[in-house]
Parts: C-alpha cells; structure tokens; sequence
C-alpha cells in the first residue's frame, strides 16, 4: 500500500508536468504551425517531391517547394531519413500542409493510445495511485508532446519498438520483434546501436527479422533515390548547398553533443560511445531480453550521433520497465528523466546538458542490472 504523502506527491507532480507546456503548445499550433514553421514541412514536402517525381534529396528542389507549398523561407528543412520513409508522406501531400499537418497530428495521438495499450503490463504501479496516471505519464513526459507538435516521427519510433517490446514477452514471436525493429530504421543513429547490442547477446531471431526488413527497406530507398544521393545528403550536411541547414549540436542532448559543446573532439566521442556499448553488453549478458532492450535503447540514445530531445521519447520504454518495479530509488530516477527535459525548455541551447539525465539512467540500469548478476552467481555457487 502506497503512503498517502508519496501518492500526493505523485499527483502533484505529474498535475505540474502535465500543465507546464501547454501554453507553449497551443502557442506554438496556433501560430508556429500555420507560419510553417514545424518540422513537419520537412516530412510532408519529401512525400510531395515523391509524388511528383522530383529528386528526393536535392537541396535546390526542396527549398523551392517548401516555399512555394508551406511557407516561404530563407533555407529548406531537408529530409535527412532513408527514402523509403518518404512513402508515409506521399498520401499526405494530396492535402494541404495545414490539412496533412493535423492528419498526422491525429494518428500521433492514435499512436499514443495504442502504446499505452501495448505497455499497460507494465502501468500496474501507476494504476495503483491513480487510474489516469498511465495515460497521464505520456502527457507529462515533455519529449512525447513536443515530438507531436512538431510533426516529428518520433512516436512512430517509439510504437516499433513498444512492438518489439510486447513480442519479446513471446519466445515463438522474435523473428517478428526483429521485424518490428527493422521498420525503425529510418532512425538508424538509434536502431543501429540497439541492433550491435543484441549481436553481442546473440540474439539471432531478433536480429534475423531486423536484417530481412532492413534489406527490404534498403532496396526500396536505392529504388526510389538512388545510393549516392542519400549517402551525400547524410555525409554533406556540412557540405554545400546544404550548409545553409546546420543542426546545432549544442542542442542534442546525446555524448556527441555534449562533448562537442564543452570542447570535445570526434576521437573522444568515438572513445566513450563503444565504452558504453561495452558496458551495456556486459550489464546485460545474463539477464532477460526485456532487460536488455530496455538497457539497449537507454545506450542508443546516449551513443546516437544525430538526436535532438523529441528522440528521447524512446526512453518511455526503459522508464516503464522502471516504473513496474515500485522501487524508491527507480522513481527517483524516473523523476529526473521526466523533469529534466521540461528545465531544458528554459535553455534550448543547452540541451545538450539532457544528456546527464540519460546517463543517470543508464548508470542505475546497469548497476541494478550488474547487482542482479552478483545475486544469480551467489545462489547458483551456494547451490550444493
């Protein structure tokens, strides 16, 4: 039984996490949106340029449509993902901008919905202090919202690998996790990483469903963009005529940004990237594959190269395993995952500095995952 004092505490905080941001949100769809000023102009003018039989990832051709078809502006917001994603978006283009922007705003939410549905399992602790709590644990999770008023894809990422997530509680079903897996590859910088984990933990049928997606999906963006063109988009952000379009690492809160921001050189990054990937292999060695993914996803969003705080929305998944363990120290640590993305709001040049609140997390994974090891050993060696 939840004390009254804790419970309350629960409530109050999720209450405040849930209304800090909504002025910004409805300011921002009010006015931000209609301007064109959303992510999304990116997304709905690749779908566009597909249908229309225009070059995928030429620079010159996306700024003269975006400008023409959302908004005028003095740079494009290239499409910087494989061009098979751009599939998703050729129906939305029959639409206007302001109309595709509200369909996709929808089946964000439907998205939402069916997430929860997949993770309830796991909601059992925070059923238990409220009814609404679950539902309410993705309102108050800033990343969540702000990917959905962005017109972002991140929930489209999050609901691949909640599939995953939910199959892997089925032995006979991991071929199709891995497949699951596959169609989140048009946010390779995250699924890579997961993927180099579970070779090491040599989970075959997961990474064979991966593989026989992913082959298919390569084939697909080599059908409808070529190979070199993406290859130049992905390498050539720093090149012209893309430098007009320059991500601030500053504003990624992954090691990259963090380390580049503070003075850092690429060697370095390289450096303690694989040094997480091998302690998430090691942590994660002898413990269960809901474990491990869950370790492998926190390890992926600190490794990526290329993440901004919308891509933290993948941590709902290690966060709700979290959350079913009723542990006091787990909540702590889901507290400043959950907080640390809202104080990023008053500093958005700075959120590189959420990196820290994902490097908590994955230190309390694998501590808590190398003490269960310790306990195995112990009972297994007292075993006579």
């Amino acid at each position: 039984m939840m004390r009254p004092a804790r419970r309350a505490a629960i409530l109050g905080l999720a209450a405040i996490l849930i209304g800090f941001p909504i002025p910004s949100w409805v300011y921002f769809v009010t006015h931000g949106v209609p301007d064109g000023h959303a992510d999304f102009r990116a997304n709905y003018i690749a779908g566009y340029m597909l249908r229309t039989g225009k070059p995928l990832f030429d620079y010159a051709s996306e700024l003269e449509n975006q400008n023409l078809r959302v908004s005028p502006e003095a740079i494009a917001l290239p499409f910087v993902h494989p061009a098979y994603e751009a599939l998703l978006y050729l129906p939305l283009s029959f639409f206007s901008y302001l109309e595709a922007y509200w369909i996709w705003f929808a089946l964000n939410l439907l998205i939402i919905a069916y997430v929860c549905r997949l993770l309830r399992p796991e909601w059992t602790a925070l059923s238990a202090v409220a009814p609404w709590l679950p539902a309410g644990a993705f309102a108050a999770f800033l990343p969540i919202g702000l990917s959905i008023v962005q017109g972002q894809d991140s929930l489209l990422v999050l609901l691949f690998l909640t599939l995953a997530f939910a199959l892997f509680r089925y032995p006979k079903r991991l071929v199709m996790a891995g497949v699951f897996l596959g169609l989140a590859l048009f946010r390779f910088h995250i699924i890579v990483p997961i993927v180099v984990c579970l070779l090491f933990w040599r989970r075959w049928k997961v990474v064979t469903g991966f593989l026989s997606t992913a082959l298919v999906e390569a084939a697909l963006s080599v059908a409808i963009a070529g190979f070199w063109p993406y290859v130049h988009r992905v390498l050539g952000l720093s090149f012209q005529p893309d430098r007009a379009y320059s991500p601030a690492i500053s504003r990624m809160p992954t090691l990259r940004g963090l380390i580049h921001s503070v003075g850092g050189a690429d060697w370095l990054v390289l450096v303690v990237s694989v040094t997480v990937l091998a302690m998430t292999v090691r942590a994660g060695s002898k413990c269960g594959l809901t474990q491990q993914f869950s370790l492998a996803v926190t390890a992926a969003v600190l490794v990526s190269y290329h993440g901004f705080v919308y891509d933290l929305s993948v941590l709902l998944i290690p966060l709700t395993l979290l959350m079913s363990k009723k542990d006091e120290s787990a909540f702590a640590v889901i507290g400043i995952c959950f907080f640390t993305p809202i104080l990023l709001a008053f500093a958005p040049d700075r959120a590189y500095l959420g990196v820290c609140a994902v490097a908590v997390l994955f230190i309390f994974l694998v501590v808590t995952q190398c003490q269960s090891q310790r306990v195995w050993s112990f009972q297994v060696s007292s075993v006579p």
